[in-house]
C-alpha cells in the first residue's frame, strides 16, 4: 500500500498537538466535482483561511497524508457530541482520533477508492492492535450526515446500492476481512449439484436441500462478472440488489438455485438426470 506524503503546513489546520490515538474516523469530502481528488482536498486544507484537516486523503489513485497519526487534526469539532462518543473517546474527540476523507469526485473511481479506504484502515487498525469496534463514522460522533453514503439511504442506494446500515457493516466486514483471514472450506453436502454456466461447468459445487437446488452465491456470481455483498449486521447476501434466502453452510452462503438465477438475469434448467442446473441467458426454464 503505497502513501503519499504530502503534509500540511497550514498551521491553522495543522496545529501540532500530540495525541495517543483511541479511534479511527471515517468520512467523505462531499464533493462529487471532477477533480476534487485527494490532492485537491489536501490543498484545500492548506490553504491559510482553512481551519479543517484530516490524517488521510483517499481517492481511486492514492492515498495522500496530511498529518501524523500522533498529531491532532480538526476533524470532528463540534459544539456537542454524542454521549457514546464522549464517553469511550474524550470530551473534545479531535484529541484522540485519526481522521480519513474518503473522495468521491466524478472523475474517479468509487469501488477503487472504496477498497484503499478499507486497506487503509485495516492497516491502522492492525498497527494499533484495534478491532473494528475502534471504527467510527464522523455521524456517530457529532451526528453529521457523514460519510453520507453510509448514514443516509438515499445517498447510500446511489453510491453502494444498500441501505446506509448495510453500506456501514459491508465496510466494517470489508475491513474485519483483512485484519483476520478466513478461507471458506468448501463444504461437504450429501447430495451434490453441479453447475453449469453457459454451457461451462463451474468448479464449485451446489447442493440439494429440500428438494431445491442450492448454489453457492459467491462462485456463480463472480463467474458472470457480479459481486455479491454479505452484510455483517443483518447476515443479508445481496446480488444486484436482490435480497437473497440464504442458507449458510461451512461458512459459504448459499441461495435457491431460481432465485439466483433471477437476481443474475439468468434463465435455469434442472438436468435430473446428471443432477446439474444449467444457468444461461438464452435457454427456456422448464
Amino acid at each position: 500500500m503505497q502513501i503519499t506524503d504530502m503534509l500540511l503546513t497550514n498551521r491553522n489546520a495543522r496545529p501540532g498537538t500530540r495525541i495517543t490515538p483511541r479511534g479511527l474516523v471515517i468520512h467523505w469530502t462531499a464533493n462529487e466535482g471532477k477533480g476534487a481528488n485527494a490532492v485537491a482536498n489536501r490543498n484545500y486544507f492548506n490553504k491559510p483561511t482553512t481551519e479543517a484537516s484530516a490524517h488521510y486523503i483517499v481517492d481511486d489513485k492514492q492515498i495522500v497524508r496530511c498529518l501524523p497519526e500522533t498529531e491532532m487534526g480538526y476533524h470532528v469539532g463540534a459544539k456537542s457530541y454524542k454521549p457514546e462518543a464522549l464517553k469511550l473517546l474524550s470530551s473534545y474527540p479531535n484529541n484522540c482520533t485519526i481522521g480519513i476523507e474518503m473522495c468521491v469526485n466524478s472523475d474517479g473511481d468509487f469501488k477503487s477508492m472504496y477498497q484503499r479506504t478499507v486497506e487503509l484502515a485495516a492497516d491502522i487498525l492492525k498497527r494499533y492492535g484495534w478491532g473494528v469496534d475502534r471504527l467510527w463514522r464522523h455521524f456517530d460522533i457529532t451526528g453529521k450526515n457523514c460519510p453520507a453514503y453510509f448514514v443516509s439511504d438515499e445517498f447510500a442506494r446511489r453510491f453502494t446500492c444498500l441501505t446506509a446500515a448495510q453500506a456501514w457493516g459491508k465496510f466494517k466486514a470489508d475491513v474485519q476481512n483483512l485484519l483476520t483471514p478466513n478461507p471458506q472450506p468448501t463444504p461437504k453436502p450429501v447430495d451434490k449439484v453441479s453447475i453449469e454456466i453457459n454451457g461451462v461447468h463451474l468448479k464449485a459445487d451446489g447442493y440439494l436441500k429440500d428438494g431445491v437446488s442450492m448454489l453457492p452465491v459467491r462462485a456463480v456470481s463472480e463467474a458472470l462478472g457480479v459481486e455479491p455483498v454479505y452484510d455483517a449486521a443483518t447476515k443479508q447476501v445481496t446480488v444486484n440488489c436482490h435480497d437473497l434466502t440464504e442458507s449458510i453452510e461451512s461458512g459459504v452462503s448459499y441461495a435457491p438455485a431460481r432465485e439466483l438465477a433471477e437476481a443474475l438475469g439468468l434463465q435455469v434448467e434442472w438436468d435430473g438426470t446428471t443432477k446439474t442446473v444449467k444457468l444461461s441467458k438464452g435457454c427456456v426454464c422448464n
